[in-house]
């Protein structure tokens, strides 16, 4: 079985432009996906682990949905209306690879492969590319689990796309831990698809939810008005939303 770690977290927002400056105003350094002018992604980067991706939906994307699920699958269909939902915050995660070499996009059928043989449901594989500000192409593929409460699965970028410096103003240097609720039966399909089980805090729960995210390092307190929904914690103290401990 090839096993997985926690690639990224997704944190939905209403305009992507003031997102990003809030959270450099928050002290987080933010390198966009595409040309700012009209990249509808970015992304916060940490020296080490899983990383923050802000995305923005537009509305006449919600359309989108129906060719989704002719071409890849029901799954894939459910999980582009879970992104449309309305409200900001933190509403997803990904999971790629633990072995460089299983991370890579020609790979990644072979993971869907063993998820399918465990009896977990899933899309097609759905392979991408988005142009970098600096020019470069960068490709990537990920297909949904199902139902899609459960995270999806990613491909390793074609290219490594982790700065080289990442300096955080506020002290961030690393993902400590997601903490999520879910059901004992997804509980169960994550403890065995996970390899880093610690990076993982689970509370029972009939209804799925993204709690927040332990971050090492954060010295500063922030403003949570300037998070756009996103709970993120100092192992010593939770932000606040007046920004105090």
């Amino acid at each position: 079985m090839y096993v997985l770690k926690i690639s990224h977290i997704q944190c939905r927002v209403h305009d992507i432009k003031k997102a990003v400056y809030h959270y450099e105003k928050a002290g987080f350094q933010v390198e966009w996906g595409r040309d700012p002018k009209n990249s509808l992604n970015a992304f916060i980067w940490f020296n080490q682990g899983p990383f923050i991706e802000l995305f923005e939906m537009k509305r006449f994307m919600s359309p989108i949905q129906f060719p989704l699920g002719i071409l890849y699958g029901r799954s894939m269909r459910e999980r582009w209306v879970k992104w449309m939902i309305q409200r900001e915050g933190l509403i997803d995660f990904a999971l790629e690879g633990y072995e460089e070499d299983i991370a890579k996009q020609e790979n990644l059928h072979l993971v869907r492969n063993e998820i399918n043989n465990l009896g977990i449901g899933t899309s097609k594989v759905l392979n991408g590319r988005r142009k970098k500000p600096t020019g470069e192409i960068v490709t990537y593929g990920f297909f949904s689990l199902s139902p899609c409460d459960l995270p999806f699965v990613v491909s390793a970028y074609s290219t490594p796309q982790r700065p080289k410096q990442i300096e955080h103003s506020n002290g961030s240097q690393y993902i400590h831990s997601l903490m999520i609720s879910c059901s004992d039966e997804m509980a169960d399909i994550l403890n065995t698809l996970l390899v880093d089980k610690a990076m993982l805090t689970i509370k029972a729960s009939n209804k799925f939810n993204i709690d927040g995210i332990t971050i090492e390092g954060l010295t500063n307190k922030i403003d949570t008005k300037l998070l756009h929904g996103a709970n993120l914690i100092h192992r010593g103290y939770i932000v606040s939303e007046k920004g105090e401990e």
